[in-house]
């Protein structure tokens, strides 16, 4: 069987340019994106091989769309100036890979790859793979049509099955759904008041818009959802045409155009040595070219000053070569005064040495002692593995020095979030790691690259000084936990319920009906339509605003805005901060918060699951609420 791979360019390189650290060369010169778009797309190359392969893109021209229906993906933020700066520098490493480059003026990225995918029905043997993380390509699967959905996390293959699992409905009518519930990041229109729960429903039981409006009395559908299905009829039809993507659009004359080729590696060599993306010259085999002294020293800010030939020395050990040795008790005695590497994943103790790498699925409390002492131990996330060794009083932090490769790659690219170990991998020991359950194999060759970088960014005093002595002391206070007043956080709250009743039977009443407060569209209605308030000058795709900001401005006009915004305040003090602490609490009425060490690009602390830091003070109600924060028996 013959594969088809069909890539939607602009959202890979999209979803590359906000899930991968920014990268840049010594000139500045943005790369994050083409990195990141690489490593998605040559991952699916590795897993499907196909024979034939292309990507598409959009171009800036107006298509079919656009001349239908003139507000098509109005309001849609313009892309930012660093992105746009790497998408001819993408499609020319798309190029060197054997990979074709599909742009029609006049049709969107979608109707290309309709067109290429659906090719697969055109011979006996042959079946597609469409590469997207929009969801509209779910319109296009079949039995020779699979859509590879990147998510945040991973990509999902979907076949029909997946799909009706999900939605309740076969493929081939997604599009009639979507013709329902519109859509806002193309702006298309659908009818007002249908979301996807009842357009799913809808298109479960009469399948299509024809079929809807043809039992238009039927029983199944309410009064309600009819008078709006009648009301934008002709939106729908419009919506469902804009929604449709185009199969047959005149591009090439046959599959054989598609055919994928060769690398090109003079051309990818010289991307890859102008873009300073030298751990793929690593991954593509080109490490024997000639290197420039300049270039050898790796210019990108996240790159160690290492050349490329000198790390591929380094990368012998891979997940392939790994060899998991089952230890007992008494042999991890022996291994107790070393350095390792250590990490903890479904009860399993994995831990490394330079050439040897361990598993130990015993009883963690026997092996404390590898926890004790002055001793070193590198991790990625410390204080999650110190907290899933921790049992009865023993917590290991004490005198331990624990190397948490993440805070060293957070010193080096600070605000890009946490940066995940197989890309540090890639990045720094120019290796393509494999799906494993730990990476600790890694670990200590990746701690001696990472610290390299760290010093010649003049970071090693604050890693060494404030950051890696931060994870003990912030274990124990996770640890430890925040004392509250369950009973008097109880109690409050129910107060605040009590009085965001009273304050919705206070603006229902001036706004003489029942709503639902928590729509802006509707409280947008009520306040500017039917009371006849101040129209404000903003106002978003589904109506006016009623922001804060906006109501603000609105105080004077009617006293149902002060209670509106009383009941905003009093609601989530209720829903945010004392229902959740009672649920967070422990059994002794603790709350143990989760201090994040390196997520912020000014290097504070913040606080998450449940968020310490933003309990109000400025209000009274506020003030209330921090009283029921108290301290420990003997510590007032």
């Amino acid at each position: 069987m013959k594969k088809i791979l069909v890539i939607d360019g602009n959202s890979i390189i999209n979803r590359a340019f906000y899930g991968v650290r920014p990268l840049t060369t010594k000139s500045g010169k943005p790369t994050g994106a083409v990195f990141g778009m690489i490593q998605i797309i040559q991952r699916q190359l590795d897993a499907i091989k196909p024979d034939y392969a292309a990507v598409a893109f959009d171009l800036k021209a107006p298509t079919f769309r656009h001349k239908m229906y003139e507000h098509y993906k109005e309001g849609r933020h313009p892309t930012p100036p660093e992105l746009i700066a790497q998408f001819a520098d993408a499609k020319d490493c798309l190029r060197a890979l054997g990979l074709h480059i599909l742009e029609l003026e006049g049709y969107e990225a979608d109707d290309l790859q309709g067109t290429v995918a659906y090719m697969a029905y055109g011979t006996e043997d042959t079946e597609s793979y469409i590469l997207s993380g929009d969801r509209d390509l779910l319109q296009l699967i079949g039995d020779r049509v699979t859509v590879l959905l990147a998510t945040n996390h991973d990509t999902v293959a979907m076949h029909e099955g997946e799909f009706v699992e999900k939605y309740g409905i076969p493929p081939r009518y997604f599009v009639d759904m979507k013709a329902l519930m519109g859509d806002s990041s193309d702006n298309i229109p659908g009818v007002r008041g249908i979301g996807e729960k009842t357009a799913a429903t809808l298109i479960s039981n009469f399948h299509t818009l024809e079929g809807i409006y043809e039992n238009i009395d039927d029983k199944r559908i309410s009064k309600g959802v009819r008078e709006k299905l009648l009301a934008d009829r002709e939106n729908a039809f419009l919506s469902r045409t804009l929604a449709k993507i185009d199969t047959a659009v005149p591009m090439c004359e046959s599959l054989s155009d598609l055919k994928r080729n060769e690398i090109d590696k003079d051309l990818l060599y010289k991307k890859l040595t102008e873009l300073e993306l030298n751990q793929f010259i690593v991954k593509y085999g080109l490490q024997n070219h000639k290197i420039s002294t300049d270039l050898s020293q790796g210019n990108q800010r996240l790159q160690p000053q290492e050349s490329v030939s000198e790390i591929s020395k380094n990368t012998t050990n891979t997940t392939e070569e790994i060899q998991w040795q089952d230890v007992d008790v008494e042999q991890l005695r022996t291994l107790a005064s070393r350095p390792l590497a250590v990490d903890f994943a479904d009860n399993v103790l994995y831990l490394s040495t330079e050439d040897e790498s361990y598993r130990y699925t015993g009883d963690m409390k026997a092996v404390s002692f590898l926890f004790e002492g002055e001793v070193t131990r590198v991790a990625y996330d410390a204080k999650r593995l110190i907290h899933a060794l921790a049992h009865d009083d023993f917590l290991p932090t004490k005198d331990v020095r624990y190397l948490d490769l993440m805070l060293y790659a957070y010193l080096l690219n600070p605000g890009s979030g946490n940066t995940p170990i197989p890309s540090l991998i890639l990045q720094f020991l120019g290796e393509q790691p494999l799906d494993a359950p730990t990476y600790t194999p890694y670990f200590l060759r990746l701690e001696k690259v990472l610290r390299e970088s760290v010093r010649q960014m003049g970071e090693e005093r604050v890693l060494d000084e404030i950051e890696l002595p931060l994870i003990p002391i912030l274990a124990e206070m996770e640890h430890a936990g925040i004392r509250i007043d369950t009973q008097g956080i109880t109690e409050f709250g129910d107060a605040l319920h009590a009085l965001s009743e009273e304050l919705a039977g206070r603006i229902y009443m001036q706004a003489g009906e029942v709503f639902n407060l928590n729509s802006p569209k509707q409280l947008g209605e009520v306040l500017f339509v039917k009371m006849g308030l101040s129209c404000n000058k903003k106002k978003t795709k589904s109506g006016f605003s009623t922001d804060a900001e906006t109501l603000e401005e609105l105080r004077g006009e009617s006293p149902i805005i002060d209670d509106i915004l009383e009941y905003r305040q009093v609601t989530k003090l209720y829903s945010t901060y004392t229902a959740a602490l009672v649920a967070a609490a422990d059994a002794e009425g603790r709350v143990h918060t989760d201090f994040k060490q390196a997520l912020t690009a000014t290097g504070r602390l913040s606080s998450a699951d449940p968020n310490l830091q933003n309990i109000p003070i400025k209000t009274k109600m506020g003030r209330e609420m921090r009283r029921c924060f108290v301290s420990e028996d003997g510590y007032e």
